[in-house]
């Protein structure tokens, strides 16, 4: 799908599965019935067309604009458009970093069931500086989002469980979680998983977890991970902390091509624009 414009009739005429495949098409594809189903009031493309701005997927990277559309879909009821002002708070997306902001955000959505608001909130809570005072509330959070199917709070119940934080330590009940967490496709999940795996004397399904985990973790997770598996001595898992530190390599480099682009299709733009001074001349001849 190309830059068209698209009529709000059109968009009324699509059926829901056309508007959704639309949606998870290719952006630089998808971003013309994004932007016009926005346009028309559609709260969850509104939250999607944020996304784009913020990532600066098939449109130019505008973080002021992203949370100008997260918050539009806030105010329109979207429990998506609040769970991401409050990332945006959060982070400094668009909007100066605001935590208190952030957590007022993440317990709205949360309390009305949205279990990414309910896993963000938990974060915030185990990043605060007084979390050792009460580290069963960020619990109580996690659970609530486990419960629901949340990999990644699967795995943070099971890091708690381990940890003895906000209750007794149960590494037995721990080890349940991160299984949990690992077969829902959870990096952090899969390596914890293996890593209680690996102690419990199972090194080839251990060393499974462990592979898989690199494979879909982000690059800062990857660079740790390759450091404790390399400190191991066991050849199996130095060759994987040598694939991990491939994919830190990896995206190193594709986040410099993506970074040169961005400041060649810039300085494109900039020898686009009309220059004042010689058009000013020009209309003097």
């Amino acid at each position: 799908m190309g830059d068209e414009r698209i009529s709000y009739s059109a968009l009324k005429g699509m059926s829901a599965d056309e508007l959704r495949a639309g949606l998870a098409a290719e952006p630089a594809r998808s971003v013309a019935l994004v932007r016009a189903a926005a346009h028309n009031g559609i709260l969850s493309a509104q939250v999607v067309y944020g996304q784009m701005l913020l990532d600066g997927l098939g449109v130019a990277r505008d973080p002021q604009a992203a949370y100008r559309w997260f918050t539009s879909a806030a105010e329109a009821g979207s429990l998506d458009g609040v769970n991401m002002v409050g990332r945006c708070h959060e982070k400094g997306w668009g909007v100066p970093r605001d935590l208190d902001a952030a957590a007022r955000r993440y317990r709205a959505a949360a309390d009305a069931g949205h279990v990414w608001a309910q896993f963000n909130l938990g974060t915030l809570l185990v990043n605060a500086a007084d979390f050792a005072a009460d580290p069963a509330l960020a619990l109580h959070w996690f659970v609530r989002a486990a419960r629901r199917g949340h990999p990644k709070a699967m795995a943070m119940v099971g890091r708690f469980l381990e940890q003895g934080w906000g209750r007794p330590a149960d590494p037995v009940a721990a080890r349940r979680w991160y299984r949990r967490a690992a077969l829902g496709g959870d990096y952090r999940g899969q390596f914890d998983y293996a890593r209680t795996r690996y102690a419990d004397g199972a090194a080839e399904e251990a060393c499974a977890w462990f592979a898989r985990s690199v494979e879909t973790a982000v690059p800062d997770f990857c660079r740790l991970a390759a450091e404790g598996l390399r400190a191991s001595g066991d050849p199996a898992l130095e060759a994987i902390a040598t694939r991990a530190l491939e994919r830190v390599r990896a995206a190193e480099e594709a986040q410099a091509a993506a970074e040169r682009d961005e400041a060649q299709a810039r300085a494109a733009a900039r020898a686009a624009r009309p220059r004042r001074g010689f058009g000013r001349w020009l209309r003097r001849r």
